[in-house]
């Protein structure tokens, strides 16, 4: 949270987190995974470094992207009567982003839930190892037990956010979120190796492997990365663009205006429960099961190469963008589509007329950091075959080349800077404008 008001606020200070935030999210989170396990070794230690330093960059600048979306008046009258800036941003803008920032939240612990098995894959850790290892094997019925038991988390992870975005006191969302970083932690304390002793030494160590590991660049190389940035964003696009589509209808399906009634003026009606509980167990679905795993079952089903990276990453957006987008339905102000409602309009006109319009900015803004995170997924996809730069990442480390593998990192950072400025320029043309505090 921190990190995401010096970023709203913009500024020098603002650009340089902005900056600092987008290197940390450039790099994948497998990928961070991969340089923390040759710098330290296997276990978790890697994977708490490689997720924690990842999605707290990714959060911090989502939760500055839902503080600047809100409406800013209320915070810069408080700041023109001679409020402070942290007065303001508590008083004027968290009431207003706050279900944004819970909703985003959950989000952002469902998707550190699905890459804590994903980074299993690199020996960080997790069950990603053994999905890839029974998919080999051909043993389905072993991954499907897997998938389903993932499943379910992220169903109970979902019902559980869901009630604290909409309904539980603030001091309750702050308390359970203390209470599962306690708990993480003491969990850990009693596995047979705690991580600390690995974590303290991590700097020395990370040092140690900078040292030795160079970029490398020659054309061979320079061939290899292009075709790899081309296939990236080639995938993310595809996957982004067909994902959106197949997820705005869900998340109209399920939105609470909607399925419950108050956009038709007609309130609940039991035939409505059917039709939101089908939309919401498919978008689990697609998004309970993690990217890595739906790129395999692509490579099973269309061959090795880009269009199963495709396929992954539309499934799984479809089902991410769906209950975002649902969310940003939830909490958008409904005062001039229920007034349409009252005036005689249909409860469809008055969601596409006047409801949606209230939550483009939230909207475009998820669509925008989806296409960022589709960037990164299609390298971690090529890991498994299914185009892009991780399956010349995972070659390197796989031969310990580690000054090509330095060299592609770099090269995928450049590529999600590139980028984050492009959709930071789409932003401006949307008035997504940060809040001046």
């Amino acid at each position: 949270m921190p990190v995401a008001f010096v970023i709203a606020r913009g500024g020098v200070a603002g650009r340089t987190f902005a900056f600092g935030a987008t290197a940390l999210r450039a790099i994948p989170d497998l990928v961070l995974a991969i340089v923390f396990v040759v710098a330290l070794g296997l276990g978790p230690g890697p994977a708490i470094l490689a997720l924690g330093l990842h999605y707290a960059a990714v959060i911090g600048k989502m939760f500055a992207e839902v503080i600047g979306s809100v409406r800013r008046e209320p915070a810069e009258t408080l700041r023109a009567s001679g409020a402070t800036a942290g007065a303001a941003l508590l008083v004027g803008l968290i009431p207003s982003a706050w279900p944004g920032l819970v909703g985003f939240g959950v989000y952002a612990f469902e998707s550190i839930v699905r890459a804590s098995v994903i980074v299993g894959v690199v020996g960080a850790g997790g069950v990603g190892a053994l999905l890839v290892q029974q998919l080999s094997l051909a043993d389905y019925r072993g991954f499907a037990l897997v998938v389903v038991v993932l499943a379910l988390l992220i169903a109970a992870i979902e019902w559980a956010g869901t009630l604290l975005r909409l309904r539980a006191d603030p001091r309750v969302v702050l308390s359970v979120l203390s209470a599962i970083a306690v708990g993480g932690v003491a969990a850990l304390a009693f596995t047979p190796d705690p991580p600390w002793r690995m974590l303290a030494s991590a700097p020395a160590h990370l040092l140690r492997y900078l040292a030795g590991a160079a970029p490398a660049w020659n054309a061979e190389i320079a061939r290899t990365a292009f075709s790899g940035v081309i296939e990236c964003v080639a995938v993310a696009l595809a996957g982004t663009a067909l994902g959106a589509l197949l997820a705005a209808p869900f998340s109209l399906l399920i939105a609470w205006p909607v399925a419950r009634g108050w956009m038709r003026g007609t309130g609940w009606r039991p035939y409505s429960l059917p039709a939101e509980g089908a939309g919401r167990i498919v978008l689990t679905a697609a998004r309970a099961v993690p990217p890595i795993a739906l790129g395999l079952i692509g490579i099973i089903i269309l061959g090795i190469g880009p269009v199963a990276g495709a396929f992954a990453l539309t499934l799984h957006t479809m089902g991410v963008l769906g209950k975002l987008l649902a969310e940003g339905v939830d909490v958008a102000d409904r005062t001039a589509a229920e007034a349409l409602v009252a005036n005689g309009s249909t409860g469809t006109a008055a969601t596409l007329v006047a409801l949606v319009p209230a939550c483009a900015g939230a909207m475009a803004a998820h669509l925008l950091y989806r296409f960022e995170w589709n960037v990164r997924a299609a390298t971690v996809l090529g890991m498994v075959g299914a185009g892009g730069l991780g399956q010349a990442i995972f070659n390197a480390q796989q031969m310990l080349f580690y000054r090509q593998l330095s060299t592609y990192v770099l090269v995928a950072i450049a590529l999600v800077l590139a980028i984050d400025a492009l959709s930071g320029r789409l932003r401006s043309s949307l008035r997504l404008q940060r809040m001046a505090l």
